[in-house]
């Protein structure tokens, strides 16, 4: 079985007078996507693996996610195909995860987030706050079935 915790950002800046691709979190965004991670954590998870888009806020928050983890922050995947992606990008970039890693943290964007719980659960989920994590069962041992074969949600953390 492979477990995919999937996480919107964190609370991110106005874009007022910023590029929406360079949003900073915010002082809130900061602080609640560390309390999701302590949450997820206190549940007795190890991540394997950190992947996230590279817009400033989704790095940021995979950074907090690694700091809370232990995790070296040198090994968190960005990958610029995630920023704003459709569910059948973000499906490409699961399906293409290493099979040695069985438990890993995807930090994303709405829309994409919640249409990929959705496609993935069955359930409706049509938007996800921000600091949002949800833990997804799927029930292979090779990413590249994800979207193919059976899942469930497992856990849901709103800080």
């Amino acid at each position: 079985m492979k477990t995919l915790y999937i996480m919107r950002h964190g609370k991110a800046e106005d874009g007022f007078e910023k590029a929406d691709y360079k949003r900073k979190l915010t002082s809130k965004g900061i602080r609640r996507s560390r309390e999701a991670g302590e949450k997820l954590k206190e549940m007795g998870v190890q991540l394997d693996a950190i992947v996230c888009s590279n817009a400033n806020r989704t790095v940021e928050t995979a950074e907090i996610m690694a700091e809370v983890f232990d995790f070296p922050s040198t090994e968190i995947q960005k990958v610029k195909e995630l920023y704003l992606a459709s569910v059948t990008v973000i499906l490409d970039c699961i399906n293409s995860f290493d099979d040695r890693s069985s438990k890993i943290l995807l930090v994303g964007h709405n829309p994409g987030v919640p249409e990929l719980l959705t496609v993935l659960s069955g359930e409706l989920i049509d938007w996800a706050p921000t600091s949002f994590l949800v833990a997804i069962d799927i029930q292979t041992d090779k990413w590249n079935e994800v979207g193919k074969v059976s899942a469930k949600i497992s856990a849901t953390l709103i800080p």
